[in-house]
């Protein structure tokens, strides 16, 4: 079976090159400057419906512009700002007129359908912008004037500058701004920006979604939770095929494999320039049984939390995960100011993907990945293929297919041994939260949707400024009132809160199986000044 896959991928990766050797020449690069207003436009005035507990401090008649709206992240972004907020108009932003219509229709159907509110009711507008990276568009500065809040899924951000981030900066009326990225340089580039948010009274959250966003503030309140100092911090998760996010995560996930893996290795930052795509081998996405009744900071009881770890358990189980350079195994660690180690890995299915892609990071040479044009005619390229495999698992999974989840693991630094060893089986060896969601896509938009209406409803001048969200949501105050948020949407299908591990009850928390022999095959080549 391996030779079949490989000489399959030998095929293939053949094909490709001759493919993109041949139209290398003919990809064009020009961004148009051109404007045209979407023709689809509802505009009623809706009803507020908010929970009881934002009543006091609505975003009513709030605009809010979602750029890369008409994708399947932004129109996920839009279905849940007005299920939460149907007072609220959004501004769809794509760059296909057809596109946009569609997220349009989308929108306006299933917000209809969830909330059983007429279509007049609800407001939503289209407009095509060619480019969110060009500052000197057409229009593009009016767009954003008009908009209280701006939204920016409109990746990939890597070797972009944060122009949609300047331009809210410059806007008299903006006064939050959200976006998804997650390339270091990026976002360091946004962070340079925090005294012109503070100066322009804006509250700025960058890396806001999923993963990186939701789990950078799990690994604070699991972290918060240890009297010591931290040793390590570990970021795992799992996304079925592609999750409902479309063809642009496959182009996401090729760059990632030309980028260094960047994380903490015994306490000190380090750029592992060959580790990116490697296989670490296997993750339970669920705690031992004996560990779920044990949660510290969350609401639940521990009834739900054994049932949603046993549906975790059942529905992800045990993963093959492979390297990939999120952000948050630098950022985090860095916040959090660990002594030991961090990394970050994802996994998919089926498994046979997992295994294939790490080949291919074996035999592509890493600038080849590092170039757009070559990641994104390799994208489209197998686009075909992982959409049947997608269509397949949705089908054997009971239109679960694009199940995602996450586990999140902080390491104190080992307490010394006690004489009793009673004692020693009671000492937390670590603290580790699971959360799942019936879709990656769903998950994503309904973070980042959270993350907006938390930074427009709390928009104090204390808060002014651009953060990770482990930066803004470092006290606990903060934490416990975007926590419940994020872990409530529809979808959510397990969240544990943070759980102490002890040897008692099936601690410490478990490295992925082959972890180390990847770093040292890492550290191997990169000694060896192997550079592919």
């Amino acid at each position: 079976m391996r030779h079949l896959m490989l000489l399959l991928l030998h095929r293939l990766l053949l094909i490709g090159c001759i493919h993109y050797t041949s139209s290398f020449r003919t990809i064009s690069t020009t961004r148009s400057r051109s404007t045209l207003p979407s023709r689809i436009t509802a505009k009623a005035h809706g009803v507020a419906e908010a929970e009881a507990e934002d009543a006091n401090n609505t975003t009513s008649s709030n605009t809010i512009c979602i750029l890369g709206g008409s994708g399947r992240i932004g129109s996920a972004v839009a279905i849940h700002l007005l299920q939460r907020d149907p007072t609220c108009t959004i501004i769809l932003v794509g760059r296909r007129q057809s596109q946009i219509d569609a997220a349009v229709e989308e929108v306006l159907a299933e917000t209809t359908t969830t909330r059983q509110t007429d279509q007049k009711d609800i407001r939503v507008t289209g407009h095509r912008l060619e480019s969110v990276w060009d500052a000197t568009s057409d229009g593009y500065q009016a767009l954003v004037d008009a908009a209280d809040c701006i939204i920016h899924t409109a990746g990939p951000y890597l070797e972009e500058q944060p122009v949609p981030l300047q331009m809210a900066l410059r806007s008299h009326k903006c006064r939050a701004y959200v976006d998804v990225s997650d390339p270091l340089p990026y976002l360091e580039q946004s962070l340079l920006l925090s005294d012109m948010a503070k100066h322009n009274n804006i509250t700025a959250l960058v890396a806001a979604g999923a993963f990186p966003g939701m789990s950078n503030v799990f690994a604070v309140e699991a972290a918060q939770t240890l009297p010591t100092r931290i040793q390590d911090v570990r970021f795992q998760y799992f996304t079925a095929g592609l999750g409902g996010s479309g063809a642009i995560n496959l182009y996401i996930t090729n760059l990632g494999f030309g980028e260094p893996m960047v994380q903490y290795d015994a306490g000190k930052l380090r750029w592992f320039l060959e580790l990116s795509g490697s296989l670490l081998g296997k993750v339970d996405f669920f705690l031992p049984s004996s560990a779920s009744s044990a949660s510290i900071g969350s609401s639940s009881s521990s009834t739900v939390v054994e049932k949603g770890n046993k549906r975790a358990k059942k529905r992800i189980g045990t993963q093959t995960v492979f390297a990939w350079p999120f952000p948050e195994a630098a950022t985090v660690a860095k916040h959090l100011n660990i002594r030991g180690n961090s990394y970050a890995a994802m996994g998919t299915a089926p498994d046979l993907w997992n295994t294939m892609l790490g080949i291919l990071v074996n035999l592509v040479p890493r600038n080849l990945w590092k170039n757009p044009q070559f990641s994104k005619f390799l994208a489209d390229f197998s686009q075909p293929l992982v959409a049947i495999s997608d269509a397949v698992l949705d089908r054997t999974s009971g239109g679960k297919g694009e199940t995602h989840c996450m586990r999140i693991d902080v390491t104190p630094i080992p307490a010394r041994q006690q004489k009793n060893d009673d004692d020693n089986d009671k000492v937390v060896t670590g603290v580790s939260i699971i959360q799942g969601h019936d879709s990656f896509r769903r998950c994503v938009g309904q973070s980042c949707a959270e993350f907006a209406l938390d930074a427009l409803r709390n928009n104090d001048s204390n808060k002014h400024g651009v953060y990770l969200p482990e930066q803004f949501y470092n006290d606990a105050k903060d934490r416990s009132r975007i926590i419940p948020k994020l872990t409530s949407t529809p979808g959510t299908f397990c969240y544990t809160g943070p759980i102490s591990l002890t040897k008692e009850n099936g601690g410490p928390p478990k490295i992925p199986t082959t972890l180390h022999q990847a770093l040292a095959e890492a550290n191997k080549k990169e000694n060896a000044g192997i550079s592919k």
